[in-house]
């Protein structure tokens, strides 16, 4: 176990479910570990190398399924372990795990930026959106389409149990773009009443299946009986490579006081459900990347050529059967 402050936090942040999104969470995985890796005393790069897997077990064991923060450890991993091939002093690897972060960080903003220039392409002036939850990148698709001048409306519903809509109505209500909200149960009157729908995504699988927040999967199958085109804006850090060796999603239930007062009911009664779901690929029309619109069934192709480190494929399997 980890002892560095900085791991100790985002193992906490992540437990408790304060951090914004999947992206957020990648990036504050790669600044904790890359604080841990320049406040080492180390004298040894393979003991500095242990410093790292141990923060990152620590990590794997409070995280559900959210593909970029896995997918960013592969990158930082499989830097790592380039680095102890080659030879690497304590310094050196030092340097190329910083260069790693570095790395991330660019790529990470370039690629949502790319995001945003196409998914922008796909809103239309007059336009009504129908967007799901919270999604920082679906916000930038329309921040972006509203600095084009665009005039458009978003309608977006509660996103139970967390409400994670109501942050969406927030942000938009900022900007100036016009927004309504209803409860999730209206789905089926909304999304046909919109043009475009909208929605985030926290992992997507090697067979376009993709993992959203509960209440997305019936979006898509409103939007599919009505006609209306459904988006999915994810950069393809959020391609789970980890289902390319055969593991299934990591998804939560939905917790106890999440739907019922304590006391109210007795213990008789079951909560049951989780807060993810999984989308199939045949209700997705496409999904805005960096590359460009991809459909579902070429997620696979795009995560052959994505970076793997061989140690972090070998702790997956034990992380999905909730045993690290």
């Amino acid at each position: 176990m980890s002892d560095h402050p900085a791991v100790k936090t985002v193992v906490e942040r992540i437990r408790t479910d304060v951090i914004g999104g999947a992206a957020d969470t990648a990036k504050e995985v790669i600044s904790a570990l890359t604080q841990l890796v320049e406040e080492s005393n180390a004298t040894d790069a393979r003991a500095l190398a242990a410093e790292v897997e141990n923060a990152v077990v620590d990590i794997l064991r409070v995280m559900p399924s959210l593909a970029p923060p896995i997918n960013a450890l592969h990158r930082f991993m499989g830097s790592m372990e380039e680095a102890l091939e080659q030879g690497a002093s304590v310094a050196e690897l030092k340097a190329a795990l910083k260069q790693a972060s570095d790395d991330f960080f660019a790529w990470a903003e370039k690629a949502l930026d790319r995001v945003a220039q196409y998914g922008a392409e796909k809103v239309r002036d007059g336009d009504v959106v129908f967007m799901y939850s919270m999604s920082s990148t679906v916000w930038r698709i329309l921040k972006r389409a509203k600095a084009q001048g665009k005039s458009f409306s978003v309608m977006v519903t509660e996103s139970r149990p967390a409400n994670e809509g109501l942050w969406t109505v927030t942000e938009m209500d900022k900007v100036g773009i016009p927004v309504s909200v209803s409860i999730d149960a209206c789905i089926g009157e909304l999304v046909p009443m919109s043009d475009v729908v909208f929605v985030g995504a926290d992992a997507i699988s090697s067979h376009g299946y993709s993992l959203c927040k509960v209440g997305t999967y019936p979006t898509a199958l409103v939007a599919k009986a009505h006609g209306v085109p459904f988006y999915i804006a994810a950069d393809t850090l959020k391609f789970d490579s980890s289902t390319l060796l055969g593991l299934p999603f990591r998804v939560d239930p939905i917790h106890r006081h999440e739907v019922l007062t304590s006391g109210e009911y007795s213990e008789r009664v079951q909560v049951v459900g989780h807060l993810f779901d999984e989308t199939p690929p045949e209700l997705v029309t496409a999904i805005i990347t960096e590359r460009g619109l991809v459909h579902p069934t070429a997620c696979f192709t795009v995560m052959t050529q994505m970076r793997l480190s061989r140690r972090l494929s070998e702790m997956l399997p034990a992380w999905v059967r909730g045993e690290l």
